[in-house]
């Protein structure tokens, strides 16, 4: 089976599953597992995927996903390939999106294997669930730009025991924000991955200074970020942070 993927997590997931040697075609973004990856093409990245490169691999199933990857190159990949489109919004999607995929890619024992694990860090996390508190997860600067209560990455941090502080009511999924905005939320943290905007000490002090009554925390972003079987690294985080063991913090 010759297989493309355009979504990172998707990539490392796929190899998870015993799939790696179908793949023919991944982003540049694509980098995990580097090992598994190396002679694997590359076909643009995830914005801008070469779509004439894909048709000359004439892969049997692309996998594509509906943040990563524009809508417009997804409608022209699904009327030449076979595609699969990700979308999953919580940990708690993840067991079935990894038994649908295991089913696509014929690794179905691999894949419930994975998906029991997320189950049962699912369980862990909801017993180890923290007391209750807001956040603000900034996602990016110039301008800054949040991730909002219907996102996966959202969902992630939420299982900690904290509620998105933004409004998700109709809004875009990850809404331009103004520094006023965040201040008036007044939000018990403030959440900086380090992907897909590289957030460092110089953003955290911004925010100390600006919201003092708030912890400011830096979060790995291909953890809390990644769907798959990098869920349980996320999963992973947001009981650091119940627990009183973030990743990194100040």
């Amino acid at each position: 089976m010759r297989l493309v993927s355009l979504c990172p997590s998707m990539t490392e997931s796929l190899v998870a599953l015993g799939a790696g040697p179908d793949l023919v075609g991944v982003t540049r973004y694509c980098v995990h597992p580097a090992g598994a990856l190396a002679a694997v093409r590359r076909v643009g990245g995830t914005k801008n995927p070469d779509l004439a490169a894909i048709r000359e691999l004439a892969p049997d199933l692309v996998f594509a996903n509906a943040e990563e990857n524009r809508a417009s190159d997804v409608e022209a990949l699904s009327r030449c390939h076979r595609l699969h489109v990700s979308h999953p919004r919580s940990p708690a999607e993840v067991p079935g999106l990894l038994r649908r995929v295991g089913a696509l890619v014929g690794r179905d024992a691999e894949a419930e294997a994975w998906a029991r694990r997320v189950e049962e860090a699912l369980s862990r996390a909801e017993a180890l669930r923290g007391e209750p508190f807001r956040f603000v997860c900034l996602i990016w600067k110039g301008p800054w730009m949040a991730a909002g209560p219907r996102t996966y990455l959202s969902a992630v941090l939420a299982l900690s025991g904290g509620t998105n502080a933004l409004d998700g009511s109709g809004g875009p999924d990850y809404p331009v924000v103004t520094e006023a905005e965040v201040v008036a939320l007044r939000p018990d943290r403030v959440f900086l991955p380090d992907e897909p905007y590289p957030f460092g000490e110089e953003d955290a002090r911004y925010w100390r200074e600006r919201v003092p009554g708030a912890r400011v925390l830096s979060v790995p972003g291909d953890d809390v970020c990644w769907h798959g079987v990098r869920t349980l690294r996320g999963i992973e985080v947001a009981i650091g942070l119940a627990t009183g063991a973030p990743a990194r913090g100040c």
